[in-house]
């Protein structure tokens, strides 16, 4: 039976001049360093009794040998807490701040001069580095007391977030540094709390911006101009996508209106975990259809809210806004937000089947017919029976692929909305509203 072939594109002279950038020299990826994980590998001091602390509890001098510790996420009434604070003994009279310190080591010659701060928070927070305020959310400007409440009570998709911060590393010192964090309630009978960070180091601002490897210029080259990464071509460590306005300048660094979606498995422990279930017994010994819709299925459990997407997609918003222009670990995607949607999911899929054995291609266009629709991610895998299927985890879908199509099938598009599969007349159905 014959299968269609990927269809061609011509080039917009944009796509060539981001062909010329990409036969550059890229600059080497710099290392940046990690001054303090999340969960449960950073272990935190923390007082929550009635009786405030006194006015210097953000200062390296003072004495928190009596506080409580455990490990990071700590709180009350959300999944995956580590470490129960804040509670208090009265639901209706609960303590409106609670306080946190850890401490971490810094070598005399880091040179680190930026630092990056991502830190889940509910509901207020201020964050102080050696006694010196770096970050604070959700509570009004001046001096904050222990009775000053949040501005508003986070929920929803909101309370997920991590937010970040890009601070200069001023207050930064060789040896023994402390991060300081109080939590404020929005109000006493508030039914959560919720503190988890992650603080980075880097030598200077410019090793902010992702640099695209050399060895994945390829791939990158091949999903923006062509939109399709063959099963051939695998996703190396040093992949960047951008979506695609994605730029990438002479020195191959990134930029791009949405975040940028780096694979790079020495650096993310969340990858790892997901590689280490991609090559387990329980996947691998499963035969290739069988097993491509294990990995779907686990990644649409890791990366959804909802059943509808309605809060997946809302939560993915806001972490565009968060983290535009910004490098975020594919593996950290659901942490930092909660979800992930396709241009997510599809390139995480193809990483797991690269891993697995599978032959998978990672697919761009749209979804819809051609007076409605959106932009979208999706995967094809390839058999060894010369059968193709299209894996779509967004829409929790396998199916398979024919020379003439199907009424499902043709609803996926190419970016100017032609077909990518047959010729059938689509079925009517709502396209989905986050753009890929």
């Amino acid at each position: 039976m014959k299968f269609l072939t990927t269809p061609h594109i011509r080039l917009p002279f944009t796509g060539l001049l981001f062909l010329v950038s990409l036969c550059l020299q890229a600059l080497p990826v710099r290392a940046e360093v990690t001054l303090i994980p999340s969960g449960k590998a950073s272990i935190w001091k923390y007082y929550d009794a009635a009786t405030p602390p006194r006015a210097d509890w953000m200062l390296s001098t003072f004495d928190d040998q009596p506080w409580s510790s455990g490990p990071a996420p700590l709180g009350f009434g959300e999944p995956g807490i580590n470490t129960p604070a804040g509670a208090g003994t009265d639901p209706q009279h609960r303590q409106i701040t609670a306080y946190f310190r850890h401490t971490f080591t810094v070598p005399a010659d880091s040179g680190l001069r930026q630092l990056v701060l991502l830190i889940r928070s509910d509901d207020g927070v201020v964050v102080y580095l050696n006694g010196t305020e770096i970050a604070r959310n959700n509570l009004p400007a001046g001096q904050v007391t222990p009775q000053t409440t949040a501005v508003n009570a986070l929920g929803g998709v909101l309370e997920r977030l991590y937010q970040r911060f890009t601070i200069p590393a001023d207050s930064l010192k060789a040896g023994t540094n402390l991060l300081a964090v109080e939590l404020h309630q929005a109000n006493p009978r508030s039914t959560d709390l919720y503190l988890d960070l992650i603080l980075r180091g880097y030598q200077s601002a410019a090793e902010l911006r992702p640099i695209l490897k050399t060895e994945q210029q390829q791939a990158a080259r091949d999903y923006h101009t062509q939109h399709y990464i063959a099963p051939q071509l695998k996703i190396l460590d040093g992949y960047i996508d951008g979506g695609r306005g994605m730029q990438v300048d002479p020195r191959g660094q990134t930029r791009s209106r949405r975040e940028l979606i780096i694979v790079d498995r020495q650096r993310d422990p969340s990858l790892q975990k997901h590689l280490e279930f991609a090559r387990s017994q329980e996947v691998m010994s499963l035969p290739p259809e069988k097993r491509a819709l294990k990995l779907a299925q686990y990644i649409d459990q890791s990366m959804s809210l909802d059943q509808q997407n309605r809060a997946t997609m809302a939560a993915v918003v806001l972490l565009t806004d968060e983290y535009a222009n910004q490098g975020v670990l594919i593996g950290e995607v659901t942490q930092l937000c909660g979800a992930g949607v396709c241009r997510h999911r599809a390139l995480l899929f193809k990483v797991l089947a690269d891993e697995a054995g599978l032959d998978v291609a990672l697919v761009r266009g749209n979804y819809g017919d051609a007076t409605r629709h959106a932009g979208h991610a999706w995967n094809e895998l390839h058999l060894k029976d010369g059968r193709r299927l299209i894996v779509d985890v967004m829409h929790r879908r396998v199916e398979p692929l024919t020379p003439t199509g199907s009424p499902i099938t043709a609803r996926y598009l190419t970016i100017d909305n032609k077909p990518w599969y047959g010729t059938k007349e689509p079925e009517t159905e709502t396209p989905p509203t986050e753009s890929e």
